[in-house]
């Protein structure tokens, strides 16, 4: 996982202090090289957050691995990727890292680099069949002529689907000004920033004093929020729901 950079010894400091404190100090080999003993510190990270959800551990991990992944997926870009950006690819691949820890497992010393070069991969591959699908479809193939016409019966299932989508759309924006009102004053001055004023993450990160990287996962981890408090509002109603008695039946 090394980066051609040396990873500064605060940094490795830190982390082996976290490792002692979760309960899984990591003892430097005599002879290793700085490159194995990243790898193995990596993946040692990785287990510890993958077990723990311990944020600072995830923060080490990013702060550890990111140069060594920025690199490998710089590697993978030939001349007909070089529109994708690689520092958008980076973020992805953590934010997949961040989101499904539990499908990592630690069966050796470089099991991090391995897992996570494997996500960056699917994540370009991702991103580069997401571009060909924006791209115009060329075709000498004449165009067939349908009758988009619509009849009585048509028209009355429309309506219907309609006044169910409208009904839908009132009930889900309830949901998310609740769960909105549940978030942090922070949260929610970065999600204003964001989608509602249209400010890039290098913008809205100048704002609020906060690097590119980290404004990206903060916007992602508040979006997780306010889902997740909208699909426990919604399994409470389902629950309520049934258990509210029916019409009784006369006979």
């Amino acid at each position: 996982m090394h980066s051609g950079a040396p990873l500064h010894e605060a940094s490795r400091s830190e982390a082996h202090e976290l490792l002692a404190r979760l309960g899984a100090p990591l003892i430097h080999r005599p002879g290793e090289a700085p490159e194995e003993h990243d790898n193995r510190l990596g993946t040692a990270l990785m287990a510890a957050y993958r077990d723990t959800r311990e944020a600072q551990a995830f923060e080490q991990l990013y702060a550890l691995a990111r140069g060594s992944v920025l690199a490998w997926i710089k590697s993978l870009l030939g001349r007909e990727l070089l529109h994708l950006d690689p520092s958008e690819l980076l973020q992805d691949t953590f934010i997949n890292v961040y989101r499904y820890p539990a499908a990592f497992r630690d069966d050796h010393a470089g099991s991090f680099r391995v897992w996570v070069r494997t996500i960056a991969g699917n994540v370009l591959r991702r991103a580069a069949t997401r571009r060909a699908r924006l791209l115009p479809l060329e075709t000498d193939e004449p165009l067939e002529l349908v009758d988009t016409r619509r009849g009585p019966s048509q028209e009355a299932d429309e309506g219907e689907a309609t006044d169910r989508l409208r009904r839908a759309w009132v009930l889900f924006l309830c949901l998310y000004a609740q769960a909105w009102k549940e978030l942090s004053q922070r949260d929610r001055r970065t999600l204003h920033l964001v989608e509602v004023e249209g400010l890039s993450y290098q913008e809205a990160g100048a704002v609020l004093a906060v690097g590119r990287s980290n404004m990206k996962m903060i916007v992602f981890r508040s979006r997780k929020r306010i889902a997740r408090r909208m699909r426990d509002a919604l399994t409470r109603a389902a629950g309520q729901a049934r258990l509210r008695p029916g019409p009784m039946l006369v006979a």
